[in-house]
């Protein structure tokens, strides 16, 4: 197996020409911090064990409670690198019910994006947070927001 050495070396480079390791780790530090203070100040919700992160494409980890689980629904916080945009999405626990919920809220008017192809996306709806990454009550706080809203649509 063949990998591309433009790439590797354009890693290296930026590995030791830059911050971007120390400034990676930062980013991680944040969003567990992210994740471990809403599963505290959200007690009625079930969190995924960690943080997932997916070849910087995005970031994210899931939560659930009794009343999504039962719908085949959860919440994700999302980071997406390449936008660098923090993100809470509502996801379907597999495509099917995806599929579902996606056909159930195609007539609603929201102020959130709906997926257009629920089948190759890993989100139904998401809603962007906006908020000063570096503080991270106040990002805290955002995400709450965007969540509440999210679970507010699951009661239509």
């Amino acid at each position: 197996m063949h990998f591309d050495p433009h790439l590797l070396e354009t890693y290296r480079t930026l590995l030791q020409t830059t911050d971007l390791q120390r400034a990676y780790q930062e980013f991680i530090r944040l969003f567990r911090f992210l994740r471990s203070e809403l599963e505290r100040q959200l007690p009625d919700f079930r969190f995924q064990s960690g943080i997932a992160e997916n070849a910087m494409d995005y970031a994210y980890f899931s939560f659930t409670n009794p009343d999504l689980k039962e719908k085949g629904l959860k919440l994700v916080v999302a980071f997406v690198h390449q936008n660098f945009q923090l993100e809470v999405w509502l996801s379907g626990v597999n495509r099917t019910v995806q599929g579902r919920w996606a056909e159930h809220w195609s007539t609603c008017l929201l102020p959130i994006e709906l997926t257009k192809d629920p089948d190759h996306t890993d989100f139904i709806v998401r809603w962007p947070v906006e908020t000063d990454l570096w503080d991270g009550d106040k990002t805290v706080a955002a995400v709450k927001e965007a969540a509440e809203q999210l679970l507010d649509l699951t009661k239509k």
